[in-house]
């Protein structure tokens, strides 16, 4: 298999990810008529005996075992210090979600994982905004860490401000989850236009 080859499917492998986490989340959601945005965290869905279990729990290993597919095609695009740096934390936040699935609300893990997973997902995105500055890519570098910002302060504003009347954690959750999964699919877009058909 070419190289060009390899990474086509490498991009592949991140889109994958990003549509497999979110509709999994989605399709967890419609299938429990039970749950609430406003009270429950995204991982009771995980606990659960019916369907959604299955859906929630299955769908963030596949999701997360891609997105660390997605690794060698986004190497295409490190070219400093802060780029390659973005690795670590992006890889150990894949690794996170992958054992959010894995571990269950209640095990004794879940809890490390998920903080893994969210932390990672921050500065991941901001370290990686970081080199698109010293590359000259500056409105990249303003919206790559503007959205990490803005998933932080997602969760700053929850926990002072909108904890009130969001008491589960759903909706920073998610909104973390779109936040980055919209990084991954407007990353992988770019990367189409480096490859060639084959």
């Amino acid at each position: 298999m070419s190289n060009q080859r390899y990474h086509r499917l490498s991009t592949h492998a991140g889109v994958l990810a990003a549509v497999v986490s979110i509709g999994a989340i989605l399709a967890a959601v419609l299938a429990a008529p039970w749950f609430s945005w406003p009270a429950n965290a995204l991982s009771d869905l995980g606990v659960s005996d019916a369907p959604e279990r299955y859906l929630f729990n299955y769908g963030l290993v596949l999701s997360g075992l891609l997105g660390l597919l997605f690794l060698p095609a986004l190497r295409q695009t490190m070219h400093t210090p802060a780029h390659k740096l973005s690795v670590l934390p992006l890889g150990a936040a894949l690794a996170g979600v992958t054992g959010v699935g894995l571990f269950p609300a209640g095990h004794p893990l879940h809890f490390p994982m998920a903080l893994t997973a969210y932390v990672g997902f921050i500065a991941s995105v901001i370290t990686y905004g970081i080199g698109d500055y010293f590359i000259g890519e500056h409105r990249r570098a303003v919206a790559t860490v503007g959205s990490g910002v803005a998933h932080f302060g997602f969760w700053v504003a929850w926990g002072f401000v909108l904890v009130e009347w969001l008491p589960g954690l759903a909706v920073p959750e998610f909104v973390g989850a779109l936040l980055f999964n919209g990084w991954v699919l407007v990353t992988a877009r770019r990367l189409y236009g480096t490859h060639s058909n084959v």
